[in-house]
């Protein structure tokens, strides 16, 4: 076997290969040999057809499986040979030559050689938060609006007000829904609705007709809206302001705490708060982590696992669309995604040499905690438990996870750290809006 390699970048090869012709020769002689057992043909017993009768009804198709059975094979010791790690499937070309043997091309790509940056010449600024007194004023303020009730007013609506309204859309000559929408509420500066809406009903009162024009965002899940003109057509039924409850001990009483004392309730507020803070400072400092490293260190990614990463999160985009009983978008352009896989890929790459460079094992301790941890969700903690432990494959997916946590604060251990303030509310709300 003759084999060279020509190198088109640092991931992308294509490797030229010569198949010796006595190698090429003993394929097809076995190739028949195989069909000559098993041929039927009108006229002759099983395994009696003569050489020349299969020859010449089976020989372009002998020929090429038999081709087909050494490309796969020489294509699997000339990278073995060459010690190649192909990140793609080949591109196969047989190559019209004189050589005597069977030559073929195969390109791919192969996954990129890493070298890693040392992970304390990294500068990271990392949050500090502590719970105050008024952080606590703050959530007991949130859970007075969830009881909030609403009373009608005949001023115009501004910012906290709740507007019912009624209405139609349209996009171009398309509606934006089958009927119209009646008895719509929405508070103003919840921006719960798409950019403009809201704003547009600042100052409106009981009873007013109006119409505007939005603009649906780029990324609208609808892909035939998104980006396009939406014209609307809104009459307001009515306008209230909120009511905030008391905090009285029946107030209190609503969120489990039967002792139904201020004391308790702010108490128990802030354990509730110190465990959500403690999940988002991990969430956080994961984050600065991961971007300081794809950001202080270049790697060659190879276009077949950004397609791979971008099919997936297509797949995961319609599997969530499917679970809220929206239509699927098989459709969207590939573009959308492609800076998100690509970063992902490469952090999947990076994240997997550091481990190996530092021989970073998962802590098994640490896998059976988060397994216990994620397992306090469902009503029979100890059934999931044990479907993780006995699911290797599941179980894998959680190491994986502990392994980037343990890699987080092994980073972390040896970085250049600067510490930023922040309250409570500054770091949760990107959680918040996200979550």
């Amino acid at each position: 076997m003759q084999v060279s390699v020509e190198s088109i970048s640092d991931i992308k090869k294509t490797l030229t290969i010569v198949v010796p012709q006595e190698e090429v020769d003993t394929a097809i002689n076995k190739r028949y040999d195989d069909v000559k057992r098993n041929a039927r043909i009108d006229g002759f017993r099983p395994g009696k057809v003569p050489m020349s009768v299969i020859k010449k009804k089976f020989g372009a198709s002998v020929r090429a499986e038999a081709l087909s059975e050494l490309t796969q094979s020489f294509f699997y010791k000339a990278i073995m040979e060459e010690k190649l790690n192909p990140a793609s499937a080949p591109v196969i070309k047989a190559n019209e030559t004189e050589v005597e043997g069977y030559e073929f091309s195969a390109s791919f790509e192969v996954y990129p050689e890493i070298t890693v940056n040392p992970v304390e010449d990294l500068s990271l600024n990392s949050p500090v938060v502590e719970i105050a007194e008024s952080d606590i004023d703050n959530m007991v303020e949130k859970l007075q609006k969830q009881k909030a009730s609403w009373k009608e007013v005949k001023t115009k609506a501004k910012d906290g007000n709740q507007v019912t309204v009624s209405f139609e859309g349209k996009v171009g000559d398309k509606p934006i829904s089958e009927e119209p929408i009646k008895g719509f509420p929405v508070v103003l500066g919840s921006k719960s609705m798409i950019p403009g809406f809201e704003e547009n009903l600042k100052g409106v009162k009981t009873g007013e007709k109006l119409s505007f024009e939005v603009t649906f965002p780029e990324d609208y899940q609808q892909a035939d809206f998104a980006g396009k003109v939406g014209v609307f057509d809104v009459e307001v039924d009515k306008v209230e302001k909120s009511e905030l409850p008391e905090i009285s001990e029946e107030f209190i009483k609503e969120f489990g705490l039967e002792s139904g004392d201020v004391a308790d309730f702010r108490a128990d507020l802030a354990k509730n708060m110190g465990g959500e803070l403690t999940r988002a400072l991990a969430t956080k400092r994961k984050e600065i982590v991961m971007d300081a490293i794809v950001e202080n260190n270049e790697v060659s990614v190879p276009e077949a696992l950004v397609d791979n990463e971008i099919n997936q999160m297509l797949a995961s985009l319609n599997e969530k669309a499917a679970q809220a009983g929206q239509p699927a978008q098989p459709d969207l352009p590939k573009e959308l995604f492609k800076d998100q896989a690509a970063k992902r890929v490469k952090l999947g790459l990076l994240l997997s040499e550091m481990i190996k460079q530092n021989d970073i094992k998962a802590d098994a301790e640490k896998v059976q905690a988060r397994i216990e941890e994620f397992a306090q969700m469902y009503q029979s903690p100890e059934e999931v438990i044990n479907w993780y432990n006995s699911n290797p494959e599941e179980r894998n997916k959680v190491e994986s996870v502990v392994l980037e946590d343990q890699l987080v604060d092994w980073v972390l251990e040896k970085a250049k750290i600067t510490e930023t303030q922040l309250t409570f509310d500054e770091l949760m709300a990107p959680t918040q809006a996200t979550g």
